[in-house]
């Protein structure tokens, strides 16, 4: 029988089982921060998926674990087996002991039995595999991986989202930049007039635009909004260029953008205006809102678009209207941002009140007092205010006669408070003018004539319009020269001292626009009167 061991014995032997213990613990411990200080950096520095999947094996690797996979996104970036991709996600961190799972053939790695550590994180899962058991530590240590992995993912898809939106934005200010080039914020006042602009895109760079070419001033509204429109609009601007020198503008014009537009399924309106120094345009519109004519005594006439949009259909003919701006009249353009505007009850601001506002409000106070009406409208769309007015300070005269013969003396008091006493075209401008107002009332019927003049150098500038019916004297026979009546020695005189001579009907009036000059004085030796002049 054998002797008990001694007291001293067995404290030794207790004294080793915890020291070999304590030697484990501290080398789990070692392990761990071995583990710790070699993927942490790296999981810091994580930049894809594919590193974050190398990590993940890395770390299988310093547990002793020959295999790992990794699911991130609902996809697997690295090789997975078969029964594993057949496997749906953990829930918890999970340790499948060794024989549990069927992972022989027809998969791969079945080469022996082993026990599966799967681990959740926040974007995925990942699996480790390939020995028969899992420690306690070591699952911990790969919980905090998984969390690692989410801190680095996220950090790095946070990364990426902020170069790819500084990217962006840098894109944003170049294509704002390129946009504002060919629609400025400001554009030149031609000499004697006043030009006010509102330009309020409804996003960064819109589809609405404006710019000058030579002596034109540009408006139009290209459909669709952002970066799309933006491009057709840096597009038109330079067809508009080229178009501009064309020997036909409407030639011009579908050469350079209706197949365009047409392939890319997007059309523009526009409305242009080529500006003289003496008050004299020409005017075209083509699918825009009707550009407004605003006389100085607020009447109002509508230029209204003569073609479809470009892009919808091959613009064939341009028509150019000509007028005459007189001291104090005005152009008003604007976009349909202006009067597509509703309220939060979705009413529309209307082309009504554009009207009523531009009847009432002097043209350089319409584009703030436009703004103000839209106060407690929603804006859905760009907007584009501008006015063009000529010098209200310069000379010229406007009178009304109310459709009675007896006052053509009104007349000579006009032409002469705005036409020097020794203006050349003076005294045919009155004969002219006479003759044609008596037409209107004796033969038109009208009730009302207004009579515009204004002078430049030796050429008289005249708007006639009325309320009689339509009547184009442009169009009527010459009488032989001493038939003194109605479409006689008037309308001679007309056309002899016309350098400029152009009918149009205006809703319910005739326009009439010419430009007067005296005629060449007679040779030496022929007639000395005017009527022989005129001839």
């Amino acid at each position: 029988m054998s002797s008990p061991l001694s007291p001293g014995l067995q404290t030794g032997d207790s004294q080793d089982t915890l020291f070999a213990e304590l030697l484990e613990q501290v080398a789990d411990l070692s392990d761990q921060l071995v583990f710790l200080h070699r993927l942490i950096p790296q999981a810091l520095a994580l930049d894809s998926k594919e590193r974050a999947a190398e990590l993940v094996q890395e770390a299988a690797t310093l547990i002793n674990t020959p295999r790992a996979a990794l699911h991130l996104d609902g996809h697997w970036v690295s090789d997975a087996p078969g029964w594993l991709r057949d496997r749906p996600a953990p829930r918890r961190p999970t340790v499948l002991p060794a024989g549990s799972m069927h992972t022989g053939a027809p998969y791969a790695d079945a080469w022996r039995p082993t026990a599966v550590l799967l681990i959740p994180c926040q974007s995925g899962w990942l699996a480790m595999w390939g020995k028969r058991q899992f420690q306690a530590g070591e699952r911990s240590l790969i919980e905090a991986l998984a969390k690692l992995l989410d801190a680095a993912l996220q950090a790095q898809q946070a990364r990426v989202e902020a170069e790819r939106y500084a990217l962006q934005q840098r894109d944003r200010i170049q294509a704002h930049a390129v946009w504002r080039a060919v629609a400025p914020e400001t554009l030149v006042t031609p000499a004697g007039y006043h030009l006010n602009l509102l330009s309020q895109p409804a996003s960064d760079f819109g589809g609405d635009f404006q710019f000058q070419e030579g002596d034109w001033v540009v408006v139009g509204d290209v459909s669709g909004k952002g970066l799309p429109a933006a491009i057709i609009t840096a597009m038109f601007a330079t067809a508009f260029t080229v178009a501009a020198r064309n020997a036909t503008l409407s030639g011009g014009l579908t050469e350079a953008l209706h197949d365009h537009l047409e392939r890319s399924g997007a059309f523009c309106t526009l409305a242009a205006m080529q500006i003289r120094p003496d008050g004299a345009l020409r005017v075209f519109n083509v699918g825009h809102p009707p550009v407004l004519l605003r006389r100085a005594d607020g009447s109002l006439e509508e230029i209204r678009a003569s073609a479809p949009p470009i892009g919808t259909f091959p613009l064939l003919h341009l028509e150019l209207e000509r007028l005459w701006l007189h001291p104090g009249d005005a152009l008003i353009l604007y976009s349909d941002g202006l009067f597509e505007a509703e309220t939060p009850g979705a009413e529309p601001y209307g082309l009504d009140r554009v009207f009523d506002l531009a009847s009432r409000v002097p043209p350089g106070a319409f584009n703030q007092a436009a703004l103000q009406d839209l106060g407690a409208y929603e804006i859905g769309d760009d907007l584009t205010l501008l006015t063009l007015q000529r010098d209200w300070q310069a000379r010229g005269a406007h009178r009304t006669l109310p459709g009675d013969l007896a006052d053509l003396p009104l007349i000579g008091d006009a032409l002469r408070e705005a036409l020097p006493a020794t203006h050349p075209a003076l005294m045919p401008a009155e004969l002219a003018v006479t003759e044609l107002v008596v037409n209107a009332i004796r033969h038109g019927g009208a009730t009302r004539v207004d009579l515009r003049v204004h002078a430049c150098g030796d050429d008289a500038l005249l708007t006639l319009t009325d309320n009689g019916s339509p009547f184009d004297p442009t169009r009527q026979d010459e009488r032989s020269a001493g038939e003194l009546r109605e479409h006689g020695y008037g309308l001679l005189i007309a056309r002899r001292c016309s350098r400029e001579w152009h009918y149009a009907r205006k809703g319910a009036l005739n326009r009439q626009t010419l430009r007067l000059r005296a005629p060449a004085p007679a040779a030496p030796g022929a007639l000395s009167d005017l009527a022989a002049q005129l001839l």
